[in-house]
């Protein structure tokens, strides 16, 4: 069967296993409710240029990833399966991108077969698409981007080129500056890998740029010519801090931080990188080495020099790779490579097992109640695994990589959906709520931002601020004091007052256990009834 044609097969598939049980566990208390909730809001008030998160608003990001969640939810309710229902539909595509990216610079369809493949089980890319953030949907920017430019320089054609910089546009209104890397980056190595000489099409490339910065820059423009204080914001706070200053916004990570986690989040296909580096360089095959160097080590470099880390920032940096894995797959005989072969094997018996011991409850602290469908996709994945033992060969070492997508996320469904309480979701103090018919009371949060549960509840709440971080809110650009009424600053005496008042009227107050303050227990003494929670407790 040809290339493509396998892959046009499996995408049925993996759309399935990736939508299976999708909204069986609420959003997290991540950055994922923090999208979902602001997506919420664009939705119900109808302003999708003002994002606002719990009423006040909330710039940090262009609008892009908030239109996408929003019309997720538009059309399938405002639920965690709305919420993430395009972030699959991005995973399907960038598998599509890393093998056409691969067939043009390879020019060989198998290279990139197998590399789509390994791509499709790389762990850092499925956490991107189970898990609501805006990583995921510039990752596919990135990589259409990258396409773009391959065509463009393949035909000369000043279509691609202009689809080039609508691209890149959209890369700005989805993160900023920082979606331009990866593509620009590429610029030096697509013309070395395709050989291509002289200038071109001069005056198309300045009318690009100008129309790239209309796409992506007009609402940043747009909000600084609004009031002086955006620039502020967005030069010296978003841009600058990030790079310069995280430990203001709590993301300070040391230099090697992407060198410990990077390998980790890409294995098993990361073991074959530095053979394909070896190799590559040996072969002095330039495919190999300018991906390397502009895919891999410039801003893997830049990455780690900037002061604001989080693990998702690299993911621009997966298709490497999965690119550098399959074009080695395919480079060296297989006889050489079987070795490899079993560590993968293994790699993927070890997280079965894993699983399996989980569900026969063994471990006390860590045990789960399967579902039937969770022990079906379970012992799917041990015949398979008995399967490429039997059959070994190229085909199967890149399609052992799909035990990751195809079998454990459907099964992961079932342990997240019982392990919300536990992994910052709040679906379980939803859940009771609900049962007690307290939804419609005023809502207390003290001392910590939920958007999750502000989601779930699909209502405002009232944010009590004490001294917890994320509750210090960019409030300059509000246009009255309206806000104050859901955020709380009990450090001032007329604000304490004020939430004195609330906890008379019939009202929740929900409390973190052990987070609150001796001095402010008379808060609680309003209620009659506590119910704990896991980590939380709730007066009513």
């Amino acid at each position: 069967m040809k290339p493509h044609k396998l892959l046009y097969l499996l995408f049925p598939l993996l759309l399935f296993t990736m939508l299976w049980h999708l909204g069986s566990w609420g959003v997290l208390e991540t950055s994922e409710a923090r999208y979902a909730e602001i997506s919420r809001e664009m939705l119900t008030s109808g302003n999708w240029f003002m994002p606002q998160l719990l009423g006040i608003y909330h710039f940090d990001k262009p609008l892009m990833t908030y239109w996408i969640t929003a019309t997720g939810m538009k059309l399938f309710g405002i639920n965690a399966f709305g919420a993430r229902f395009f972030l699959q539909l991005t995973y399907l595509l960038q598998i599509f991108l890393v093998f056409l990216i691969g067939k043009h610079l390879f020019r060989n369809k198998n290279k990139a077969l197998y590399a789509a493949l390994f791509y499709a089980g790389l762990p850092l890319v499925l956490m991107s698409v189970r898990n609501l953030t805006t990583d995921a949907y510039l990752n596919t920017f990135e990589l259409l981007g990258v396409y773009l430019l391959i065509r463009y320089y393949l035909h000369r054609k000043p279509v691609w080129l202009y689809l080039f910089f609508v691209d890149l546009g959209l890369a700005l209104f989805t993160k900023g500056p920082v979606g331009l890397i990866i593509p620009l980056l590429m610029i030096y190595p697509v013309r070395k890998i395709s050989g291509v000489q002289g200038k071109k099409n001069n005056v198309h490339v300045w009318l690009g740029v100008l129309l790239m910065l209309i796409l992506g820059s007009s609402w940043f423009f747009y909000l600084m010519l609004k009031s002086p204080a955006f620039y502020h914001f967005f030069i010296d706070v978003q841009l600058g801090d990030r790079i310069f200053k995280a430990s203001t916004l709590h993301r300070a990570k040391p230099f090697w931080y992407y060198f410990a986690f990077f390998p980790a989040t890409t294995l098993p296909a990361f073991l074959l990188i530095p053979k394909a580096i070896r190799t590559g360089f040996k072969q002095k095959n330039q495919s190999i080495i300018q991906l390397t160097l502009f895919w891999l080590i410039i801003p893997f470099l830049f990455f780690s020099a900037s002061s604001s880390k989080l693990v998702l920032y690299v993911l621009p940096l997966t298709p490497y790779v999965a690119l550098a894995a399959g074009w080695l797959l395919d480079e060296i005989p297989m006889g050489k490579q079987k070795p490899c072969y079993f560590v993968f094997w293994g790699f993927y018996l070890l997280l079965l097992t894993t699983v399996a011991i989980l569900f026969t409850g063994w471990l006390p602290h860590f045990s789960f109640k399967p579902e039937g469908s969770a022990l079906f996709f379970l012992a799917m994945g041990f015949v398979a695994l008995i399967y490429f033992l039997i059959k070994r060969s190229k085909l199967h070492f890149a399609l052992m990589s799909l035990i990751l997508p195809v079998i454990l996320v459907p099964v992961s469904t079932n342990i997240l959906h019982q392990t919300e309480g536990k992994t910052n979701g709040m679906m379980p103090v939803t859940r009771f709520l609900n049962s007690r018919h307290l939804k419609n009371r005023k809502i207390i949060v003290w001392d910590k931002r939920l958007p999750s549960l502000s989601f779930d509840l699909q209502k405002d709440l009232y944010s009590v601020y004490y001294h917890d971080f994320s509750l210090k809110r960019h409030t300059e650009f509000q246009e009255d004091k309206t806000w104050k009424k859901n955020l709380i600053n009990v450090n001032h005496p007329d604000e304490l007052s004020y939430l004195e008042e609330l906890t008379e009227s019939p009202s929740v107050f929900i409390v973190q256990k052990g987070k609150l303050p001796q001095n402010f227990y008379s808060l609680t003494h309003k209620y009659n009834h506590l119910k704990t929670l896991g980590r939380w407790d709730i007066y009513y």
